[in-house]
């Protein structure tokens, strides 16, 4: 699975702000909720999906990069959200490092085969440092999406 097959222009958001890893995923949820035509119940849904796999373990998979994902209802397919945050935040990740650059997942109940093989591929595109260095010198959403773009395509 490609990053193209489940990242839209609109699921990018250049400087996100934050503070804190619940205001962080607070602001994700609504904002993809928002932007896949949801209501205020779904966000609150999807925060709690989103808070309960971070109880599991931390999605933050070191060098400033986390992957927070989950499972939900009514979703057709895998939808992707590449987020650059304002500021770096205090995520629990592996590396003790702050995040600044988070790609959710948002997928089908059903879709478990194609949930881990994204999870992988987005894994394997991050952890290029010259990637991550790309992406955080975006400063707007169309900048981020299409360098995520390049990257894809670069690999």
């Amino acid at each position: 699975m490609k990053i193209t097959d489940v990242l839209a222009p609109t699921m990018t958001k250049c400087d996100l702000a934050g503070g804190s890893k619940k205001r962080v995923l607070e602001n994700l949820s609504a904002f993809i909720t928002e932007q896949l035509g949801g209501d205020a119940e779904q966000s609150d849904g999807l925060f709690h999906k989103l808070v309960a796999r971070e109880r599991l373990g931390s999605t933050g998979i070191g060098e400033g990069v986390a992957i927070p994902h989950c499972r939900a209802s009514g979703v057709k397919r895998i939808h992707g959200c590449l987020i650059k945050l304002q500021k770096p935040i205090d995520f629990d990740a592996l590396d003790d490092q702050p995040v600044d650059l988070i790609f959710a997942l948002v997928v089908p109940e059903e879709k478990n085969d194609e949930h881990l093989a994204t999870l992988a591929r987005i894994a394997a595109l991050m952890q290029n440092e010259a990637s991550r260095q790309s992406l955080r010198q975006c400063s707007s959403n169309e900048e981020l999406f299409s360098t995520a773009i390049q990257i894809e395509r670069a690999d």
